[in-house]
């Protein structure tokens, strides 16, 4: 089969989306997906109610574009697919009839974007997209800032979270306006104390995402080097994100994968294989054994909280037969469990690792995106969000597939 359109060999024939279609999909799913909470946010404070079903209904319709641009003649994301979703309908059926279509988004979101990437391999598309999330998320961050009643008066936030029914109003202790629930920094802040104790989540709405994005464009940034002709536009907004949103996860996890550059070539895939479940299995010991219940919000706390979710956790639920009224999202690990038993975590995290490459360097961005997963999995379940997962699993997916002279 000829090749055509620089590297997409099955767009021959005619019966594949042309590359600009593809290149507008994957726009649109990504930027749609890292804005479409604040558009519903506005809608929400100035328009009419928005229900958690037409949030779901939103995040449906953008992994329907990247499935749409993802699809081709290649048998692989059909019955990878089809295979999870098999397996999910399994799980659902050992747990007595009880269907949560939450799990199931989660993982159509890095199957849709990680095919959709791989389809496209244009590092170049990859760039613009880190750029352009860029500057929406500092420009929406800065007016949160700096015009915080004027931002409240068309986002209010914490009305928008009661609305979808993730926050109660015991939570927001009977408060119907304002910013998320960790908007304030209870403590003094880390980074830049200057600044005051609101944290900024511009588009995202929650800070927690402000420092995951950050840490996936930075990632990116350090990936492709001098090829990026924006990284130094795109470094100076990372670090405004960092400081905006006061994200030490952001920043501590900047600094580690920069530390770790010039040994992922010297670390076989084997071990991040292993990895999370050497780490699960001394979290679950540490938890029996020193932990009683959670902890300060710090490292060491967050790192106390999830070994206390750990050793809540009962046999049946591990396995993934049983489900458990426990709040597990400050633990990515024990959500992972829940939602898709131990047998599933290791499928899905074998697939990821061992995920094809076309070119030997781009296992430096996969390992910085393992090592990415590994830490936020000690904290929050916030890397299945569409908000950021969206971009990261779309990155992954072109620097797998584009070789060494593409980049």
């Amino acid at each position: 089969m000829q090749a055509t359109a620089a590297g997409h060999p099955d767009l021959a024939g005619g019966t594949e989306l042309a590359p600009p279609v593809l290149r507008f999909l994957a726009t649109v799913a990504v930027l749609g997906a890292l804005t479409f909470n604040a558009f519903l946010c506005l809608v929400n404070t100035r328009v009419m109610g928005v229900s958690d079903s037409q949030v779901m209904l939103m995040e449906m319709a953008i992994i329907g574009c990247a499935l749409l641009g993802a699809m081709t003649r290649r048998f692989a994301l059909y019955l990878l697919t089809a295979v999870f979703v098999s397996y999910m309908v399994f799980l659902f059926m050992m747990r007595g009839g009880q269907i949560n279509p939450k799990p199931v988004r989660d993982i159509l979101i890095p199957i849709a974007f990680y095919f959709l990437g791989s389809r496209l391999a244009d590092p170049k598309l990859g760039d613009r997209l880190v750029l352009a999330s860029a500057l929406v998320v500092v420009a929406f961050g800065l007016f949160e800032y700096l015009l915080l009643d004027t931002f409240l008066d068309y986002f209010n936030v914490l009305g928008y979270y009661i609305a979808r029914g993730s926050v109660t109003l015991e939570k927001a202790f009977g408060q119907t306006k304002g910013l998320f629930i960790s908007g304030q920094r209870p403590e003094a802040r880390t980074i830049l104390p200057f600044l005051g104790q609101h944290r900024v989540s511009s588009v995202f709405l929650e800070p927690v995402s402000m420092g995951n994005f950050a840490v996936i464009a930075y990632c990116w940034t350090l990936f492709r080097g001098r090829a990026f002709a924006a990284r130094w536009l795109v470094l100076a907004l990372i670090l405004t994100v960092v400081a905006l949103a006061d994200a030490r996860f952001g920043l501590y996890t900047c600094v580690l994968v920069t530390l770790l550059y010039p040994f992922y070539g010297l670390v076989p895939r084997i071990v991040w294989s292993v990895a999370p479940f050497l780490m699960l299995a001394v979290i679950a010991v540490y938890g029996i054994t020193s932990v009683d219940g959670g902890g300060p919000n710090d490292i060491a706390g967050r790192f106390a909280v999830t070994a206390h979710i750990l050793t809540q956790l009962s046999t049946s639920v591990v396995l993934g037969v049983e489900t458990t009224n426990l709040f597990v999202a400050d633990s990515g690990l024990a959500y992972t469990l829940t939602a898709f038993g131990i047998a599933g975590f290791v499928a899905l995290w074998t697939l990821f690792v061992h995920a094809p490459l076309s070119d030997a360097r781009a296992w430096r961005f996969h390992s910085m995106g393992i090592v990415y997963l590994l830490l936020l999995m000690l904290i929050s379940d916030s890397f299945y969000s569409i908000k950021t997962a969206a971009l990261f699993w779309l990155l992954i997916g072109i620097a797998g597939a584009c070789r060494a002279r593409d980049r």
